[in-house]
């Protein structure tokens, strides 16, 4: 937990399987406040942007719990791409998917409310803290989610206190418990219609 998989300005020689726990990717900026750019979790794969394109990373990896990760050696991991069509395949896939995530993160955070940023984050971290296809309750620290959702932290926490009021989630011992998945995501399709 907390334990740096990889630094922005490295130089990357892997790409990053997530066997177990989770992981966040983070930007930041000249005063050291940080963006998340993306909380990934069993059986995803990180930091292959950057190898592919042979630049420096351009964010850090750093483990949100006790995690067990593969690294693949860029050597591998080329061989790899080369020489299997379905590993190719599914490689141009996962970027294509991340390009897809990003615009509609960057659209969320130029157009949407607080509220709706909130809830849309507190249900991508209930999609990624799932078990066995069962939500489950999770722990964020309100930093990070401010710095997922693109507020200052107070916001974050007025925002969350006002969801806990309404029953939409539940706050117990710091986990967050998400009490009304439907009424967060109507939320989100609402504010999107006006």
């Amino acid at each position: 937990k907390k334990e740096a998989i990889y630094m922005e300005g490295d130089e990357p020689t892997s790409i990053v399987f997530i066997n177990r726990g989770k992981i966040k990717t983070f930007k930041s900026n000249n005063d050291g406040k940080e963006f998340i750019t993306g909380i990934h979790s069993s059986g995803d794969f990180i930091g292959y942007n950057d190898l592919i394109e042979n630049s420096e990373h351009s964010e850090t990896a750093e483990a949100l719990e006790d995690c067990e990760v593969v690294i693949i050696p860029k050597q591998d991991f080329f061989s790899l791409l080369y020489s299997n069509r379905d590993v190719a395949a599914k490689f141009i896939k996962i970027l294509s998917n991340n390009i897809l995530e990003k615009e509609e993160r960057l659209l969320n955070l130029a157009y949407n409310s607080v509220r709706k940023r909130v809830a849309d984050a507190l249900l991508t971290l209930q999609g990624r803290f799932m078990t066995n296809g069962a939500p489950q309750p999770f722990a964020v620290s309100r930093e990070d989610l401010a710095s997922m959702v693109g507020t200052a932290t107070e916001s974050v926490i007025r925002t969350l206190s006002d969801f806990k009021d309404e029953k939409l989630i539940e706050i117990k011992e710091k986990n967050i418990v998400i009490a009304s998945t439907e009424r967060l995501a109507r939320m989100k399709r609402s504010e999107e219609h006006t």
